[in-house]
């Protein structure tokens, strides 16, 4: 961004009768914001980053800004939000005001992303956007911006929603390695630490992909195992504990019997009349 200013839309001849009309676009790099009580007209699209701190009360409800430098924080602000600034802030602003007669276009288009963070601004249609405001008079330029704007926030929301893809994809490979780590006898503490994550987010992350506790779901996979080998081998008890991972004979006997009603003796001449 460059200098700070306020472009105004709302009476610019349109060519074409595009839905998302703007009324203003606001390219504020630097800006020091402070609302008294303010209450919004129309429909915003907000993206906003560097923020030093401070807070605003939004309808009612304070809202701290965070001291984080590496994001950029998207948000849909609605008709009538009140706004009003406990103590003021500087960021770096764009935002695309929609007329109020476009409000629900507006919120077809954004759905459910109303409000996240992203980390790099689409440079190429940033640099677009600013050639553009600085030839507002020249006709069709307006219908220029209002699908700019468009495909700027449509950008930023499939790169949010990518980025996210990804990283759920990753934290789901995470999380498998850890149950396979778990399974080879690897204590779950160390498992936590080993694959980055704190306790918290560990338990979050798994719950998400299993339906039982890691260490139900490691006795079922040392189980399964233990009646593979009953079914495929003439091994003893003793024998099959110890390949399935059991402390001692006693252990898998009792969780046997706990699981399929029948310990492994019992398993195994019932296999003989089939």
């Amino acid at each position: 961004m460059s200098e700070s200013k306020y472009y105004s839309l709302a009476d610019k001849k349109r060519l074409f009768k595009f839905p998302f009309k703007l009324k203003e676009v606001g390219w504020l790099p630097g800006h020091y914001f402070s609302h008294k009580n303010a209450v919004l007209e129309d429909i915003y699209v907000c993206m906003s980053c560097y923020m030093e701190d401070g807070c605003l009360e939004k309808n009612g409800k304070i809202v701290f800004s965070e001291h984080d430098y590496d994001k950029i924080y998207f948000s849909l602000l609605e008709p009538y939000t009140k706004l009003h600034t406990l103590k003021a802030a500087v960021h770096d602003e764009l935002f695309f005001r929609f007329d109020i007669a476009n409000a629900q276009a507006v919120r077809d288009l954004i759905g459910d992303y109303k409000s996240f963070c992203f980390f790099n601004w689409p440079t190429e249609l940033m640099t677009e956007l600013q050639e553009l405001l600085h030839q507002l008079d020249t006709p069709g330029v307006a219908d220029k911006i209002d699908q700019l704007s468009i495909r700027l926030i449509t950008e930023i929301i499939y790169q949010h929603i990518k980025h996210n893809t990804e990283d759920c994809n990753n934290m789901r490979m995470r999380i498998f390695s850890a149950a396979n780590e778990l399974i080879n006898g690897r204590p779950l503490a160390e498992t936590i630490k080993k694959n980055g994550f704190s306790r918290r987010t560990f338990y979050r992350e798994w719950n998400k992909n299993f339906n039982t506790s890691p260490k139900n779901y490691v006795m079922q996979k040392r189980l399964e195992k233990a009646k593979k080998i009953l079914l495929e081998s003439d091994l003893n008890n003793i024998e099959i504990a110890h390949r399935c991972g059991f402390d001692n004979v006693k252990y898998f006997y009792i969780w046997f019997h706990k699981n399929f009603n029948m310990t492994p003796g019992e398993y195994r001449k019932s296999l003989l009349h089939f």
